[in-house]
């Protein structure tokens, strides 16, 4: 039963990290609407990792909350056609003014 807990603990706290291959990225938590989002941006590229639980009709516009929680939080836009990704963890790259 302890490892069922340890397991769990260390499950749950890895649910906020982003992949190995955003390793230094800078962390923004930005929440637009009802859902909470933390996006880590590495140069040209970020991470969205939607940190809440959302289901039935508070799920729905999920994607959309997602990709507007990308500017508030770099304030860069979004690189059409760079979207990739799920209601839980968008991908995309970015386009910061210099």
């Amino acid at each position: 039963m302890r490892y069922l807990f340890l397991t769990l603990a260390m499950v749950c706290a890895a649910c906020d990290s982003p992949s190995i291959t955003m390793a230094g990225a800078t962390k923004t938590v930005v929440q637009v609407e009802q859902s909470t989002f933390s996006v880590y941006q590495l140069g040209d590229r970020v991470e969205v990792i939607r940190t809440n639980i959302e289901y039935g009709r508070d799920a729905k516009g999920i994607m959309a909350r997602a990709i507007a929680a990308i500017p508030l939080a770099t304030g860069c836009e979004v690189v059409p056609g760079s979207l990739d990704g799920d209601p839980a963890l968008l991908t995309a790259k970015v386009h910061c003014p210099t």
